[in-house]
């Protein structure tokens, strides 16, 4: 394990001791617990708008059709009339 020091707010560090101690855990084991539950959880309510976007053409990795998009927007004064 490697070790990581934070400076935290007084009321941050009284709320971290606070729930800790609610569940019988020290502050480093709720930190961790807490940490790793949210780093590893995933969205359900963002997974559902993957793909959602349509560009109207295809998008991939051709790169001279990137360039070329790229080409015309440089290209583009982005006036409007």
């Amino acid at each position: 394990m490697t070790l990581l020091r934070l400076n935290l707010p007084d009321d941050l560090r009284r709320s971290i001791v606070q729930a800790a101690e609610a569940l019988g855990q020290t502050p480093e084991e709720w930190a961790i617990k807490t940490l790793r539950e949210h780093l590893t959880q995933r969205d359900p309510m963002v997974r559902r708008h993957f793909g959602a976007v349509n560009l109207g053409k295809a998008t991939g990795t051709d790169n001279a059709q990137i360039d070329a998009d790229l080409a015309q927007t440089y290209a583009d004064s982005h006036k409007r009339d």
